[in-house]
């Protein structure tokens, strides 16, 4: 029978997949397992040698980076595109004056450098929606670390748009760890702000095929780390909860084109994909539709409305279809539970390979959080996104269950069997940073 994903790496006995017709003698380790969750249902058994000259064939397309449609927004708006230019240059000049020669390249990563940024009326403009996601590349990382932390600052208060400067060293470029987020920026998700032209052809170039799953699992974790904190913010503005609960859908469609091989390098070109299958059992109607959706939210946040108009029946509805995607993803993936209290409390590993995390650092991680009284050290689960994962699972999709509530309350060392919101929010929040 064929095997999922967290079974194949650990060598386990097969498992039927629901979504597959094939069986182990066409199993071929140059196919990933998970193509089998898009295959639609009514699919007749696949020739896997026609598959894999056609995969072959499509490799560099399916990875190539992706062409902007002219500008850093979904808009076609003049305005909001030379608000953006601006911004960006001044940055990139305060960044090249206050670094100087220690200034290797300044690089714009994140939604408007892949030309996917969103804008939203304030003040009777229309304004950036979307940090400011810069990577910083300098020859000694650690000299501008506080200099970098103060110019962010200064600059978000300049712009009023949130803005990030993250030192990257120039030595680290050719060895990238293999994470979704360096693989977006190796499918031509970046813009050179500053610097040398030279250094950005330093990057290390990842292909979809590098990326290990446990990458999708983290992906639908910190999504769902959103939507707890949402949970528990009673002052969360509705548009604010859409955004965590639309950044979940696309993290759900996303994981599975992944996983399957047909994860493109824009928003819209994974939109293609997802529509193309939705007879698929892992995909369906639902699925379809709430990816649409999200990338209709991604153009103007202020102007979306929700189908039928109450955003507050929307969203739980929304929760309880992505608390389905996620934890049956995971459960092909690695084997966990599908209930949500099972599910958190689940003593397995979720993510038995962290691309950028040394082994040592695993153990380190743990102690520290236990240290700082952010975590609890039992019952031990390895890594602190570890732990994070199963709080974000309880506290997302089982935030008013008193069973998610006391897993999630114990795995964040609180003192308490009956937390409150704002105790589980305040401590989740803590822990976010460390677990990454």
């Amino acid at each position: 029978m064929v095997a999922g994903v967290g079974e194949a790496a650990r060598g386990q006995s097969a498992t039927r997949c629901p979504c597959s017709n094939l069986h182990t003698e066409q199993r071929s380790n140059s196919l990933r397992p998970g193509y089998r969750l898009l295959r639609r249902a009514s699919q007749n058994p696949v020739n896997l040698t026609h598959l894999k000259r056609v995969l072959a064939t499509c490799e560099k397309i399916r990875c190539s980076p992706g062409t902007r449609n002219g500008g850093r927004t979904l808009l076609a708006d003049f305005d909001s595109e030379a608000r953006i230019a601006g911004d960006l240059d001044a940055v990139g000049r305060a960044i090249s004056h206050e670094l100087g020669g220690r200034l290797r390249a300044l690089l714009l990563v994140g939604g408007y450098a892949r030309g996917e940024g969103s804008m939203v009326m304030r003040n009777g403009r229309l304004s950036p929606y979307n940090d400011y996601d810069f990577m910083v590349v300098v020859s000694g990382w650690r000299s501008v670390r506080k200099k970098l932390a103060t110019l962010s600052h200064e600059w978000t208060g300049k712009l009023g748009v949130e803005v990030e400067l993250s030192p990257l060293s120039e030595n680290s470029l050719a060895r990238l760890p293999r994470t979704l987020f360096w693989l977006d920026v190796s499918l031509g998700g970046y813009e050179l702000v500053a610097g040398d032209q030279q250094i950005v052809a330093e990057l290390r170039n990842l292909t979809p095929r590098d990326i290990p799953l446990e990458e999708c699992g983290r992906l639908l974790a910190n999504r769902a780390v959103g939507l707890a904190l949402s949970n528990l913010k009673s002052t969360d503005n509705d548009y604010r909860k859409a955004r965590h609960a639309h950044k979940a859908v696309l993290a759900c469609g996303d994981a599975l084109l992944l996983a399957a091989d047909h994860y493109q390098s824009t928003l819209a070109l994974r939109l293609e994909a997802i529509q193309r299958f939705e007879s698929a059992p892992y995909v369906g109607m639902w699925l379809v539709a709430a990816y649409h959706d999200a990338v209709e939210f991604r153009k103007r946040p202020d102007l979306w409305q929700p189908a039928g108009g109450d955003i507050n029946t929307w969203y739980e509805t929304t929760r309880e279809m992505i608390s389905i995607q996620h934890l049956r993803f995971e459960s092909w993936r690695a084997g966990a539970p599908t209930n949500v209290a099972a599910f958190a409390s689940w003593k397995g590993r979720l993510y038995p390979e962290l691309p950028d995390v040394r082994p040592v650092g695993t153990v380190v991680s743990s102690l520290r959080a236990v240290a700082k009284r952010e975590a609890s050290l039992f019952p031990y689960l390895g890594h602190i996104r570890e732990r994070l994962a199963r709080i974000a699972v309880a506290l997302a999709y089982g935030h008013q269950n008193p069973a998610s509530r006391g897993v999630a309350a114990r795995l964040l060392a609180l003192r308490t069997s009956e937390p409150s919101d704002d105790d589980l929010r305040r401590a989740l929040a803590r822990l976010v940073s460390r677990g990454g």
